[in-house]
């Protein structure tokens, strides 16, 4: 038995290096902040910023509190202003997406706007990024009012979610975008929403933002994203509407297919050639017909004049988003980034800003399409 005088000095020291519980927080008390708004405001060099946590308090007929107040740069304020009004201490580590407006990211700074989170640890990098067409202000609180959807940050972050999964938006949280912004040669992407208004209350996803450094200088929309994620190497199983000109042979002018994707190759090379890059891209795609109407109702369906088909509307619309890339000065494929690996000392010579617009594109598109279903 340890003496008196040793079994004292020993809790002494043993206490030294327990941790104590005087940092923490009870959960009853903190409002979680789940939704960040950022957009241009009315007055100069200042943004409108919105915060919104859940209200759980049973006696209270919203679902959602909102904050919001123009504000200098800095997200920190904003908070430490925030903390004043609300009636819980707010926290932003269960952050579920950062809403930028179209006009805010125009300005540029990305890298600024999202400073905060690769310096404070507390702050989540897994929420989601996405570019909003208006105000993200207006988005979250008319969002409130949708009776038959969940608190707007679940609604979104579902909406998100299941889109990322079938190819319609990038999977873009703050971690992926920050990689590609602050990586040479590659430029990050973004989801777009809006509000939609025409069939019901509802937040509808637009398609894509392209971005040139950290500044917003275009967007695709849905049926192009498909087609961009394939060329990124980043799509998932989805499904193609190949929508055709009208066909005045047939008896109602129409004609086009559901192409449902199973499975996509993607291979690029870049090259030098003529001190002008080359990139070769070929892209297979695997799967299956859903629907159809290509050469009328009774006549047989012929596999291979569709499946050239397709191959040539795909290469084509990527070709053209390819060519829109250019225009804008947006590297979302990353060619950049293969030449600066494979060719650095024709990197280290060129503006890469100046030469993406000069890139040749070659577009190599093979389809195979594995049944059509019972109907010949």
């Amino acid at each position: 038995m340890l003496p008196m005088k040793k079994f004292i000095a020993l809790v002494i020291i043993l206490s030294l290096f327990l941790e104590g519980c005087w940092d923490q927080k009870v959960y009853e008390n903190i409002g979680f902040i789940l939704q960040l708004g950022l957009e241009t405001s009315d007055s100069d060099d200042k943004i409108l910023m919105t915060y919104s946590s859940p209200v759980v308090e049973p006696k209270t007929k919203e679902q959602i509190e909102v904050i919001y107040k123009d504000n200098e740069n800095l997200l920190r304020q904003f908070r430490e202003d925030a903390r004043k009004i609300s009636s819980k201490l707010l926290e932003a580590g269960k952050m579920q997406q950062v809403l930028i407006s179209e006009s805010l990211a125009a300005k540029g700074g990305m890298a600024n706007i999202l400073d905060v989170f690769e310096r404070d640890p507390t702050n989540p990098l897994i929420a989601y990024v996405a570019i909003v067409e208006g105000s993200p202000n207006n988005l979250i609180q008319k969002a409130q009012a949708f009776g038959d959807k969940p608190r707007p940050a679940f609604y979104i972050r579902q909406l998100i979610e299941h889109n990322i999964d079938q190819s319609n938006i990038p999977d873009t949280q703050v971690y992926n975008f920050t990689t590609d912004l602050f990586s040479p040669g590659i430029d990050p992407v973004a989801p777009i929403l809006k509000l939609e208004f025409e069939r019901g209350k509802g937040i509808e996803v637009a398609g894509t933002a392209l971005f040139s450094d950290d500044k917003f200088v275009g967007k695709v929309d849905t049926r192009q994203t498909l087609l961009l994620l394939s060329m990124m190497g980043k799509a998932k199983k989805s499904t193609y509407i190949s929508i055709s000109p009208q066909d005045p042979k047939y008896n109602n002018g129409k004609k086009g297919c559901a192409f449902n994707i199973s499975k996509i190759k993607r291979h690029i090379n870049a090259y030098i050639t003529e001190n002008i890059p080359t990139a070769d891209i070929k892209l297979d795609f695997k799967g299956s017909i859903s629907e159809l109407y290509w050469n009328g109702i009774g006549n047989k369906v012929d596999l291979k004049n569709i499946e050239q088909e397709l191959a040539d509307e795909i290469r084509q619309n990527c070709k053209q988003i390819l060519k829109y890339t250019q225009e804008v000065g947006s590297d979302p494929l990353g060619i950049g980034d293969i030449v600066r690996a494979k060719h650095n000392s024709y990197w280290e010579k060129v503006d890469w800003k100046k030469t993406y617009p000069q890139v040749n594109f070659n577009v190599d598109v093979n389809v195979h399409i594995s049944h059509h279903g019972i109907i010949n």
